[in-house]
């Protein structure tokens, strides 16, 4: 029976430290200097329609939204190769650098009013303090979980954790407008930046065979 999860030894342990530390130093570097650069932006780009803002902020789609956090935990006892924990990793710094190029070059303009949410005050106070309304195509919500689930499928063979992989995806991907951070473009361009890097980053690293659409 396919074993799902498992404490990581020494040497993963290791791996982990170094490759994770490499992917968070990379983003949390990258997000912030084009956020603060944004902000200060005299052209900003809305890659949205007026339609869009009709769409209704759902208060409760913040816990999905914030589960990334747990999701790339949950990767960590998942993905066991020592390959495929590098392949990960790198392939996140990779994603970071070029969607940090677009943010760069094409800062954006978030068409939603941002406004405090009765009863979720904390969390969206904290999403705002974060997130700011610059970094918006692609976007590395649908980017990160779609790289880390593919990964995880990857290197799992329980077909129910799958399904349950594939509907957190769904339910983050969703998050992302319906909290209000993002329009469709993001979630469109930030899924394909992750099969950009899943294809020629991960898969390269990490030779596999998984193919998340069976289109490459």
């Amino acid at each position: 029976m396919d074993k799902v999860f498992s404490l990581p030894d020494k040497k993963r342990l290791l791996y982990l430290l170094f490759y994770v530390s490499l992917a968070t130093v990379v983003f949390v570097v990258i997000y912030g200097l084009c956020n603060s650069l944004a902000a200060q932006a005299t052209t900003r780009y809305s890659m949205f329609t007026e339609w869009e803002l009709q769409i209704p902020l759902v208060p409760w789609m913040i816990y999905p939204y914030i589960s990334l956090n747990l999701l790339l935990l949950v990767a960590m006892f998942v993905i066991k190769d020592l390959s495929a924990i590098k392949a990960h990793c790198i392939s996140l710094s990779v994603a970071a650098v070029l969607a940090g190029i677009v943010f760069y070059f094409f800062p954006a303009q978030l068409g939603f009013l941002r406004e405090n949410v009765e009863g979720y005050h904390g969390l969206y106070q904290k999403m705002f303090e974060i997130d700011h309304p610059h970094n918006l195509f692609p976007s590395l919500h649908v980017t990160y979980s779609s790289i880390t689930i593919w990964a995880m499928i990857e290197q799992t063979k329980n077909i129910v954790f799958h399904q349950t992989l594939r509907v957190w995806l769904v339910l983050i991907s969703m998050s992302v407008v319906l909290v209000h951070q993002h329009h469709l473009f993001d979630i469109i361009t930030g899924f394909l930046l992750a099969i950009i890097v899943y294809k020629y980053v991960y898969s390269r690293i990490h030779s596999n065979n998984f193919k998340p659409f069976g289109l490459f």
